[in-house]
């Protein structure tokens, strides 16, 4: 039976704390070490800039375990781990490849952008998107607007790291999924929030959802990505990330673990997600549960450097007593340009009350803490 779990992630605190409310003894390892997930973890250790003997002493240290757990920047980990509960390095690395996901979508007749390396992209028309192979929450997507742009990019950069995508204008939405390799459930729907002004300066920056997403493809939405699920024998907590417009729904990438939208699943539906994924281990699928309310979830970035001093913490907690803010960073901590400062979370019973909740806390925020 598993009860005690270690997570290992770039940030693990929406993990962690679903962990402990569904009864876990949870140990945890990211790079913040957020108020509110040692909260949550019986025991935390930072991750720091280890190399991969000290990360796996740093594993060791927790003692035995029942399971490990990898996020966000550690799917694809290879350390000699036991008991892990994720998909296999080889499966996470191939679905999360946006280069190679086009031909895989083609042959189960799924629509998605045109892609190719961006070397090779002078057949596509612009504009283009241009982002990372794997990975980066948006932060390094930009759009090239002609050739010379494009000539400019990659100058700069490293080719082989890049894909050029048809650019596709409209309403940026993922699915959740629990799988177990040979079957699949979404369990939610979910609105995604990508460079909002108010909270980034980064125009393709993940900064949040809302849950659930009604539009008229979400049939589509559904059946697509229980097709990837299935055919990438994808295992326990797993997204799709598609865009909607008019035209109908296209698929961009596959995020082969926990995502961001964790929060406003369990916030909508009361599922837990955590014990979803470890149940999807022992070929159990949760039941479908309807959304209750609207959920929502933002993340601010800072301006400018930004040290949290006593009172901007203290500010912050008390937004996180009142269920309004998480992933609340601790005292001393030197915050950069661009940088995730805090989460904000809000339900309602409509879309527009609880985007309206998230924008007045935002700037309350903003105005007492000067982030």
């Amino acid at each position: 039976m598993i009860k005690k779990v270690l997570m290992i992630g770039n940030s693990v605190r929406n993990i962690a704390c679903s962990a402990k409310k569904a009864g876990y003894i949870v140990y945890a390892l990211d790079l913040f070490g957020d108020v509110d997930m040692q909260k949550c973890a019986n025991k935390t250790q930072l991750l720091g800039n280890k190399s991969m003997n000290e990360l796996q002493d740093l594993v060791e240290s927790f003692g035995d375990v029942d399971a490990i757990i990898l996020g966000s920047g550690f799917e694809t980990l290879t350390l000699n781990l036991k008991n892990t509960l994720n998909n296999t390095p080889k499966i996470a690395e191939e679905a999360a490849d946006k280069l190679k996901l086009p031909e895989k979508l083609d042959s189960l007749g799924i629509p998605h952008p045109m892609t190719e390396p961006i070397d090779k992209a002078d057949g596509l028309d612009f504009p283009l998107m241009i982002k990372p192979r794997a990975g980066s929450g948006g932060m390094r997507n930009v759009v090239v607007r002609n050739e010379a742009e494009m000539n400019n990019f990659r100058d700069k950069f490293d080719s082989h790291d890049f894909i050029a995508q048809e650019f596709i204008e409209g309403v940026p939405c993922s699915a959740s999924l629990i799988s177990t390799g040979d079957d699949a459930v979404v369990v939610a729907l979910n609105e995604q929030l990508i460079g909002i002004p108010w909270l980034t300066r980064v125009p393709f920056a993940y900064c949040g959802n809302i849950t659930p997403f009604h539009a008229k493809f979400n049939e589509k939405m559904i059946q697509y990505a229980k097709q990837i699920a299935i055919e990438f024998k994808l295992g326990g907590s797993n997204g799709v990330d598609f865009m909607m417009n008019d035209k109908g729904i296209q698929v961009l990438e596959i995020n082969p673990r926990f995502q961001g939208s964790l929060d406003t699943v369990e916030l909508s539906t009361g599922l837990n997600i955590f014990d979803a994924h470890v149940r999807s281990f022992e070929g159990k699928l949760p039941q479908l549960r309807e959304s209750g309310c609207f959920a929502a979830k933002t993340i601010i970035f800072a301006e400018k450097e930004l040290v949290i001093t006593k009172e901007v913490s203290d500010i912050l907690i008390k937004c996180m007593s009142y269920g309004k803010a998480a992933d609340i960073p601790q005292p001393g901590l030197t915050i950069h340009p661009d940088e995730p400062v805090t989460t904000l979370l809000a339900t309602a019973r409509t879309r527009m009350t609880v985007f309206d909740k998230v924008r007045k806390t935002c700037e309350l925020i903003k105005r007492r803490t000067e982030v």
